[in-house]
């Protein structure tokens, strides 16, 4: 199914610790849960539970009990939609394959067609269902990283980057610090990434500090993004959004509904209670304009009043 990109096992540079025998066990811990991760969804692997999932909704309804990683994503894809009101929909792979294919647009079945008991990780699923959880997956992977590591290690922080989404854990005071001497964060798509479309790590200590522990970073749909009421392929005015908000999977939510929504975004992740940044140019200008929400900093280490 569409997908911007993969899961992919996390670098050196990827998950940052505060002292070198904490660094070296938070990468064994990003690559225990890349794979992971890999063996859940990944989109080019057959064998991939989600594949096998996609495959058997093709002809009848799915009833089956899900690994616990796969139960995770899931549950993290439901409460994205939730959270933007079906903005973000997992159950979009169908309708993203369409408009690829250049077909009518046919809107997303829903997150009506789903039914998982968390409890029992039991998944009902719709004939016809196609399931695209690898964004998701990237901010549920990065969530993960740091929740395990600061459950074993509470009084030490941590910075993980997954694909577009970053997390962080921690004292406050530790984790901004951190923050603050990491690098800026990537690109969505690392086959273009510029090292100057990144977040001034003083800017993200900030936000830190007020609370924002997870942090997306989406460049203009590379692939198809579709809206999943109408089913069409979302024209967004955004070459790049920035949200930060509680959890990677809350940001990744937001900044991939920003996308869908357009020129109203960012007084509605305002108005969600996230923070975000939104570049966006004219078609047929060179100008480009920036806007961002009241509680994102000005400039490195000061936040809006």
């Amino acid at each position: 199914m569409p997908t911007p990109i993969p899961p992919r096992a996390p670098d050196a540079g990827a998950v940052r610790a505060p002292a070198p025998d904490l660094q070296a066990e938070a990468v064994r811990l990003a690559e225990h849960v890349s794979r992971e991760v890999a063996r859940a969804v990944a989109p080019e692997r057959i064998d991939s539970e989600l594949s096998l999932l996609n495959r058997f909704a093709e002809h009848e309804d799915v009833d089956v009990v899900l690994g616990p990683v796969l139960a995770g994503i899931v549950a993290a894809a439901l409460l994205s939609a939730r959270l933007t009101s079906g903005l973000t929909d997992p159950t979009t792979g169908g309708a993203a394959w369409r408009a690829l294919d250049g077909l009518e647009p046919h809107p997303a079945p829903g997150i009506g067609s789903l039914d998982l008991d968390v409890a029992a990780r039991r998944l009902r699923m719709g004939r016809g269902t196609v399931l695209d959880l690898a964004p998701v997956a990237d901010a549920w992977a990065a969530d993960r990283i740091v929740r395990v590591f600061t459950e074993t290690h509470p009084g030490s922080a941590l910075v993980a980057e997954v694909g577009a989404a970053c997390a962080v854990g921690g004292p406050t005071a530790a984790a901004a610090a951190l923050v603050g001497a990491a690098p800026a964060a990537r690109s969505a798509d690392p086959r273009t990434a510029d090292p100057r479309a990144g977040v001034d790590p003083g800017v993200r200590a900030a936000l830190v500090e007020r609370g924002r522990r997870g942090l997306a970073v989406m460049e203009s749909p590379g692939s198809v993004l579709v809206n999943p009421v109408t089913g069409a392929a979302a024209a967004s005015p955004w070459d790049r959004v920035v949200v930060a908000a509680q959890s990677a999977v809350e940001a990744q939510a937001y900044a991939r509904a920003a996308h869908v929504l357009g020129r109203d975004a960012p007084g509605w992740v305002a108005a969600c209670g996230a923070d975000g940044e939104f570049t966006g140019s004219r078609p047929g200008s060179t100008l480009r304009r920036r806007l961002r929400t009241p509680g994102w900093p000005e400039r490195a280490g000061r936040a809006a009043a």
